[in-house]
């Protein structure tokens, strides 16, 4: 017989309480829930937030605005007229142009005059000579400290209409000035000057400084410019005391960032702030960069023109000229630099001097996290350190994939190598494939090293990377220390707080990813800005910032994470990829609206008659292949400008009248073996924009040479040149008449070797058998130009 007594223990086991589990709306599991997404959620408003005020541009305000505030309606009736045709320096449009921006100046009720003037610029390549011709105007203050210098330059690009570059840039400088002439007279001058000569080597602006008697040290100067043709304002350059200028742009804050101070400063590009700043004014520069492909070609049209971007450029530059009249203009530049960021709406700023402690005390509170997480048991040291050295290589990885987008997609799409900045109209796709590669990639590091690694030792890897890149930028990159900055500060504490809470606490999790919040409202926005700043072929660097931004997340990975579901989530990131870079090759076939960019010149030899056309290979086009072949060579000898042998496509063309080269010697005197020769230099027929002087160094050397009343070195100042044309000079917008003096004092007994190069906008009448097609335009390089050349021996 079984024996049913029940054991004392069964007993006291029915009797205790069952373990209470929380029901759905339990205070445990609302605070559970809460511990899970409340960084995921302030992240993604962070992100969010911050790419959506870099990117929206405000709506174009209308004609009926009041009379003291911008309206972008108003502005933009001004690029209307000028804006139809290119208007580069030295062509009839150009001195229309000149005409109607003076006109217009002078309806604002400011007396604007023209400044004639010559300037030279020399450098990396041949030399320039110009004739300029700047437009002025002052609106006097009642109390100045200084000058308020607002600047924008009139010429174009030769084949493009500058809606864009730099439409935008004396738009905004009318309305402004009619905007401030409407309100109470400024305390400073404010001076409003349109350059001429911006795009063939800032001569405008080198004519000014050379006549300019105001002092350099008291002004200020706010430059418009234009790289793209649509989005936000960007103020991307500042100069010295920008801890005194920042602040102006408090009241309705451009998207700045001192990030963008250490990028400019390593890049080849200037604009007229360039020679402003070294004559000794300080300042800030603004520019929109949206849609980059259009930049100095003819796409830079009205049809292009962006209101909104006018709007946000005039609303961004009225507000700073109004803080900066009511400054001391004569200490701004003694003020010290400062890091400055835009956090949404709101203009963050510190000085620069605070970025190496900044970066030390950050270095500290890693070192004590660590160490406190270490003896909590928290952290095992080796697994820390092979998950930071782990990351790095997995951030390697990732810019090695990105970088192959770009040539992937010109392999599949070649009519994208015509595009001088290297983005295509759209390039939101291949920018997406840069993004999935990037998270791939860190996904597969994060599963790998989460089955060796506990959550908390990689987001010690995160904070460790952060803590690094802190370092390196506050020594190499100051004003770029702030993105890593602060992130790692908060990782280490976070790191701090999550050991002491201990591997039961449901916060644990929200504290070893509390970096993510301020990586993603520091990184993303400016990762998003970068993505339209370089080529595509660059997007390694924005794609490495969004990595470090997205790596604070990586401890939320499960430590077990089932093989289908990483084998899964990796195949599935990888078709987003490659479904982006399909969507953008695709979509990307040219059209009248988005058209292929190719180059073509047509080149005459005007010493054998021969005439050909000639294309350096940018961009691809059934219709460019009418003209010129397969088959690529040198044409540098006779054209010394189409330089990089092995490069041009050729292609006989038809005879036409074009504007030849003359070169006369006036004068000739002999010293030893120096001469000193003067030559006329013209062209016949209709005036030329452009005669350029290339002498071989084979023969006698130019020592040195005046041009426009400016004195030019000798020398060699072409040492790229593979067929012998060392030294060059290039005549922009000659005046008409019988001929351009030229003096050249020469060295040696030898012959002197000289080419003159005539350029000219646009091709000959009736060149083209087929007709250019909607669908194709001219590239922002060596397109839609006519070249002559002709040889001398003197």
């Amino acid at each position: 017989m079984a024996d049913t007594r029940t054991d004392p223990a069964d007993l006291t086991a029915l009797r205790a309480p069952r373990p209470s589990v929380p029901g759905p709306h339990s205070p445990a599991r609302t605070v559970r829930v809460l511990a899970r997404l409340l960084v995921p959620v302030l992240a993604l408003a962070a992100a969010l937030g911050g790419v959506l005020w870099t990117s929206l541009t405000p709506a174009p305000a209308p004609t009926s605005a009041p009379v003291d505030s911008f309206s972008a309606a108003r502005a933009y009736v001004h690029v209307a007229a000028v804006a139809g045709s290119p208007h580069a320096t030295g062509t009839a449009e150009h001195d229309r142009v000149r005409d109607e921006l003076l006109r217009r100046l002078r309806q604002v009720g400011l007396d604007a005059r023209i400044e004639p003037g010559t300037s030279s610029a020399t450098g990396h390549g041949a030399a320039v000579a110009a004739w300029t011709q700047n437009i002025s105007a002052t609106l006097h203050g009642t109390h100045p400290s200084g000058r308020l210098l607002i600047v924008a330059h009139y010429d174009s690009e030769k084949n493009s209409h500058g809606a864009s570059d730099d439409g935008i840039g004396f738009a905004t400088l009318l309305e402004v000035a009619r905007a401030l002439k409407a309100g109470p007279a400024p305390r400073n001058d404010i001076t409003f000057l349109i350059t001429d000569g911006e795009e063939p080597g800032l001569l405008g602006s080198r004519a000014f400084v050379a006549r300019d008697t105001a002092a350099a040290a008291s002004t200020v100067v706010l430059n418009l410019e234009a790289r793209g043709t649509s989005g936000r304002t960007v103020m991307f350059e500042s100069g010295t005391g920008n801890a005194a200028l920042v602040p102006a742009l408090g009241d309705r804050p451009a998207v700045a960032t001192s990030l963008s101070d250490e990028v400019y400063r390593m890049l080849p590009n200037d604009t007229d702030f360039t020679v402003l700043r070294k004559a000794g004014m300080t300042g800030m520069n603004f520019a929109v960069i949206g849609t980059s492909a259009n930049y100095h070609t003819p796409q830079d049209d009205l049809a292009n023109f962006s209101r909104a971007s006018l709007q946000d450029m005039g609303d961004t530059v009225l507000a700073a000229a109004r803080r900066l009249d009511g400054a001391d203009l004569r200490s701004a530049r003694h003020a010290g630099r400062a890091t400055y960021f835009t956090l949404g709406p709101v203009l963050v700023r510190y000085p620069m001097g605070l970025v190496l402690p900044g970066a030390g005390l950050a270095v500290v509170v890693l070192g004590a996290a660590l160490r406190y997480a270490v003896r909590r048991g928290a952290l095992r040291p080796a697994r820390t350190a092979t998950s930071a050295a782990a990351l790095a290589l997995a951030l390697l990885g990732t810019a090695g994939a990105v970088s192959l987008v770009w040539p992937v997609a010109t392999w599949l799409r070649p009519q994208w190598t015509g595009f001088a900045l290297g983005s295509p109209y759209r390039p939101g796709p291949l920018h997406l494939a840069a993004v999935l590669l990037t998270a791939t990639a860190l996904w597969v590091w994060a599963v790998v090293l989460r089955r060796r690694a506990t959550a908390l030792e990689v987001s010690a890897a995160a904070t460790v990377s952060l803590t690094l890149c802190a370092v390196l930028t506050a020594v190499w990159l100051p004003g770029a220390s702030y993105l890593f900055l602060w992130p790692a500060v908060t990782g280490a504490a976070g790191l701090a707080a999550a050991a002491r809470a201990g591997s039961g606490s449901v916060w644990r999790g929200a504290l070893a990813t509390a970096p993510l919040v301020p990586c993603a409202a520091l990184l993303v926005p400016v990762g998003v800005l970068l993505f339209d700043t370089v080529p595509v072929a660059l997007a390694a660097a924005p794609a490495l910032l969004l990595a470090l931004a997205f790596a604070p997340a990586l401890p939320a990975v499960p430590g077990r994470t089932r093989r289908r579901w990483a084998v899964g989530a990796t195949a599935l990131g990888t078709a987003g990829a490659l479904s982006a870079l399909g969507v953008a090759v695709l979509s990307g076939a040219p059209t009248a609206s988005r058209p292929a960019q190719v180059s073509l010149v047509y080149a005459l030899d005007a010493d054998t008659g021969q005439a050909r056309w000639a294309s350096s290979g940018a961009g691809s086009s059934s219709w460019l292949d009418h003209y010129v072949g397969t088959a690529r060579g040198s044409v540098e000898d006779v054209f010394p400008s189409l330089d990089q042998p092995a490069r041009w496509r050729t292609g006989s063309a038809p005879a036409a009248t074009v504007p030849v080269p003359v070169v006369k010697v006036v004068a000739a005197t002999r010293t030893g073996d120096v001469r000193r020769i003067t030559l006329s230099v013209a062209a016949t027929g209709p005036r030329a924009a452009e005669i350029d002087l290339y002498a071989d160094a084979g023969g006698a050397t130019v020592v040195r040479a005046t041009a426009a009343g400016q004195r030019i070195p000798g020398g060699v100042n072409r040492p790229f040149a593979h067929g012998g044309w060392c030294w060059g000079l290039l005549l922009a917008a000659p005046p008409a008449g019988p001929g351009t003096q030229v003096q050249l004092e020469v060295r040696g007994t030898q012959p002197l070797r000289l080419r003159a190069v005539t350029q000219t906008p646009g091709l000959p009448e009736g060149t083209l058998s087929v007709p250019r097609p909607a669908a194709v335009t001219w590239a922002a390089d060596n397109a839609g130009l006519t070249l002559v050349s002709r040889r001398y021996v003197l």
